[in-house]
């Protein structure tokens, strides 16, 4: 397991956690259920049926959607071999094999390993990464954990359109979707939480990433007069050459989306200090008439 933290503005960061191969666990049953409906998905995509077209381009609208925090917290892998000390089997775990594990050296192996946290050093400090990756847990684990039940209690109000006949029940099928990707959310929260806790990280500063930051200078998207404003430290232009020092070409979606909402999130904060301001003078224009009556 590797963990980056990248700079998308002055406030903004994104947490990508990657799958290394050394280590790896088996996948779970719920790895390959979601292989095998990315499968599927992908075929719709590609197909020539109107509704499994109509039906994915909907989907994937609802997916960009979907916070950036809550897919990187989706995309931390399970910890790999050697991570943790190795806890004792439950009472009901009793069917359970631990023969692999009666070698003392690898018993002594078991809690020594630890996760590389890479970062960009002349943006960031040391410090301040792992408290972007505190804070990224300690708001999910609640967050997500919340929204996981009210998901699945949600779901069964759909029943009535399962029964409609050739019409299927899109909205149970997106709430189901929508628990998961909370549970996996709220699961990658905990790991990282307890890595944390744990002083699990070996510092990695990245030159290679930290080079393609200084290819373009931040662009400023708040004020232009505001020396102070919010900056994109990060452009779209930029994201190719930045997953190819991340020797990771399968994060450059998270990394569009994630500038987006980045993007949006700062139009809407700066239209509403306009609001804000522009209510402002025509309260001070109103007192200025009435104290001139």
């Amino acid at each position: 397991m590797r963990i980056t933290v990248l700079p998308l503005s002055t406030t903004s960061r994104l947490i990508i956690a990657q799958r290394t191969a050394a280590h790896a666990p088996p996948p779970r049953l719920d790895d390959r259920l979601a292989k095998r409906a990315h499968t599927l998905w992908t075929r719709w995509e590609n197909s020539t049926t109107w509704w499994q077209v109509k039906v994915t381009k909907w989907g994937n609208a609802a997916m960009d959607r979907i916070p950036y925090d809550e897919w990187s917290l989706k995309g931390v892998p399970r910890p790999p071999f050697g991570l943790f000390p190795l806890a004792p089997k439950k009472w009901w775990e009793f069917w359970k094999r631990d023969a692999d594990l009666k070698d003392k050296d690898r018993k002594a192996l078991m809690g020594a390993k630890r996760v590389p946290l890479v970062f960009p050093p002349h943006l960031m400090k040391e410090h301040e990464a792992v408290d972007s990756v505190r804070q990224l847990a300690e708001k999910g684990l609640p967050y997500h954990f919340k929204y996981m039940l009210l998901s699945l209690a949600a779901t069964p109000l759909t029943l009535p359109i399962a029964v409609l006949p050739l019409i299927p029940n899109l909205p149970g099928f997106y709430l189901l979707y929508r628990a998961w990707s909370h549970w996996k959310a709220w699961e990658g929260a905990k790991l990282l939480k307890r890595i944390v806790d744990e002083n699990k990280f070996v510092m990695e500063p990245s030159h290679a990433i930290e080079g393609v930051y200084h290819g373009e200078a931040p662009v400023v998207v708040d004020r232009p007069d505001n020396p102070t404003g919010e900056k994109m430290l990060l452009q779209d232009s930029q994201v190719a050459a930045l997953s190819n020092a991340m020797d990771a070409e399968e994060v450059e979606a998270e990394l569009h989306r994630a500038l987006a909402q980045v993007r949006g999130h700062i139009k809407k904060e700066l239209e509403r200090k306009q609001k804000e301001e522009e209510e402002e003078e025509e309260e001070e224009k109103k007192k200025n008439l009435n104290g001139g009556n």
